[in-house]
């Protein structure tokens, strides 16, 4: 018979021992999805990532949190009614998510509603976005823990410069080819015309349109520097992701670990707005560099027709009286 010696046993001893201290810590690590559309690469995924590396830092290794970018899961209304469903755990959106559930409040996508990322801040964090969670909870089950910002869209031409409304007379805009858009440019006095995303490079360079408006980064990735000379700072457009939450999501975790989790969202937003922040000032410099000009703008003429003709474009949809609220909400 084989003889066994003292440091074989040991060994064998050591194999079982940790065999069964990872399958013990296995056993005590939990794990939850965040999906999301947004591609790896990105601004979103890169908040995503810290928010991930965060809990588990904070929980000791105990909550894993798995990324599911660029669509995996399904498009973001598939994400957010499984939300309500139970069949997802955590999401990062569009505030569009706002115009299905709760589209009273749809007006959060509007051009001039929020006037800079301080204003947002204090609509959402107030009475206005208390109403919104309010009703997105008690109608989806969807509980929206933070807002990561989005970079403002700015217009910009071929050869004329915009300084108020009036400079838009008879300009032929190209618009996305959503209502929202189509309705507020005409009220701002422009020629709309609805191209897509993928047309807009050749009709800028035609002559087929004047002008457009996106946020900075795509205006320098769509190299719209080669077919657009000004930059107006209209920043028409401030808006915002979403972090939601399905209603049970906090009960899979202790006491502590929800702390924890909440701990790292907060850490992880303000990463990811201090990102977009800094990426703007960054395509600025990026665009000025390419020949583009930027042009200041009477934001206040804009923001007045807005306020004052938008809710009557969506009289039948929007809730009464809060396109005025928002406005009237001070930093």
């Amino acid at each position: 018979m084989t003889k066994i010696s003292y440091s074989s046993v040991y060994c064998i001893l050591s194999l079982i021992f940790l065999f069964q201290s990872c399958q013990k810590k296995a056993e005590n690590t939990q794990e939850f999805r965040l999906a999301y559309v947004m591609s790896p690469g990105g601004l979103v995924h890169d908040g995503a990532k810290k928010f991930a590396d965060l809990v588990y830092q904070k929980t000791n290794g105990k909550i894993r949190v798995k990324l599911y970018p660029g669509g995996q899961l399904g498009n973001e209304r598939v994400l957010t009614e499984g939300l309500s469903l139970g069949s997802m755990d955590a999401v990062l959106t569009g505030a569009s998510i706002i115009g299905w559930y709760a589209p009273g409040y749809a007006v959060v996508e509007a051009p001039f509603v929020f006037r800079d990322y301080g204003h947002l801040d204090k609509v959402m964090a107030g009475e206005i976005g208390q109403e919104i969670q309010s009703v997105m909870q008690s109608r989806r089950g969807i509980s929206m823990l933070s807002y990561w910002y989005r970079g403002p869209r700015y217009l910009t031409t071929t050869d004329k410069k915009v300084m108020t409304p009036a400079d838009l007379a008879g300009m032929k805009l190209r618009v996305p080819e959503l209502p929202t858009y189509i309705k507020s440019w005409k009220v701002f006095g422009a020629n709309t015309t609805p191209i897509p995303y993928s047309d807009m490079f050749m009709a800028l360079k035609l002559g087929v349109v004047e002008g457009q408006e996106n946020p900075l980064e795509v205006i320098y990735t769509s190299n719209l520097q080669e077919v657009q000379k000004y930059v107006m700072e209209t920043q028409h457009l401030v808006s915002f992701y979403i972090f939601s939450v399905g209603e049970r999501f906090f009960e899979n975790f202790s006491n502590e670990n929800q702390e924890h989790i909440k701990a790292a969202l907060n850490e992880a937003t303000e990463y990811h707005n201090d990102l977009v922040v800094q990426y703007e000032a960054d395509y600025r410099q990026k665009l000025t560099e390419a020949g583009m000009e930027f042009i200041e703008v009477d934001q206040s003429a804009f923001r007045k027709l807005a306020v004052e003709k938008l809710p009557l474009e969506f009289g039948n949809s929007w809730k009464k009286g809060l396109y005025a609220r928002i406005s009237k909400t001070e930093k």
